[in-house]
This record gives C-alpha cells, structure tokens and sequence, in this order.
C-alpha cells in the first residue's frame, strides 16, 4: 500500500492529510445511434488515505465506469480523477484493479498474458530478465 506524507499537528490541532483519491465533478456520456447515454453524472468522491468504502447500487448504474475511470483504463467525459494529487489519465502500476469477468487475452498463453503487465513496469528490462522474473518452480514439478 502507498502512503501519503502527512504533517506534524500540534496537540490542539487535528492531524491534516491531503486526500488520497479525488473524484471531482466526474461526468460519463456515451454516444449511441438514438443520441448520447449519460452513465454518470457530477459525481464527488474523496477518500483518504486507510479509508475503506464501497460502492453499491444496481446494475448498470456507473460503478464499474467510475472504477475504471479511477484505474485510468477509461477517461471522463469532463470532470477530473486524482490519485495522490496526480491526474489519472492512463492505467499505472500504482493502481490495480480485480476485474469482474474474465481479462485474458484468449489469444496468448497464461505467460504471455502476464508478461504484458511486466512489460508495461518494467520496459527497460531485457526480454530474458523480464522472462525470468516470471519463472516460478511449483513444489511437484521440482
């Protein structure tokens, strides 16, 4: 887990930290044929950090497109997400996310679907470093 610096309070002060997560104004419109489909609309959300909430509601009411706004693997349609005071605009290794249906790529092997995250961390790394880092002996094949 990352941590934020937080400053030094004074007994009669409280503690103050800046926001981990920022969820400011964020709206979410989708074009379709029969005109625009907004999922989201103004939505505020500030969490700090070692907070722990969920989201509920039904199905198909934004939760799943706020989480990937936040994981940055979608983008609002205005509206901003922060991680840490730093805009989201692209998926990073800082956020991870379990996803609700399957993620592989059918295509590519078990290996060659993880390799792709490695890849992405570690660019500068060789082919074999990055390959090796994924070799894992399992006690009965040893």
């Amino acid at each position: 887990m990352q941590t934020i610096p937080t400053t030094t309070a004074s007994p009669a002060a409280p503690l103050k930290t800046e926001p981990f997560l920022v969820v400011e104004n964020v709206s979410k419109v989708y074009p379709t044929p029969k005109g625009d489909y907004t999922v989201l609309q103004d939505v505020n959300l500030t969490v700090r950090e070692g907070e722990f909430i969920t989201l509920i509601g039904h199905s198909g009411c934004g939760k799943s497109t706020l989480m990937n706004m936040v994981s940055g693997f979608n983008k609002p349609s205005s509206g901003e997400v922060r991680v840490q005071s730093k805009l989201i605009t692209e998926p990073g290794p800082d956020r991870m996310v379990v996803f609700q249906n399957y993620s592989l790529l059918p295509w590519k092997t078990a290996f060659e679907n993880i390799y792709i995250g490695i890849h992405s961390v570690f660019p500068e790394k060789s082919k074999a470093e990055k390959s090796r880092s994924l070799t894992i002996t399992l006690p009965w094949s040893a």
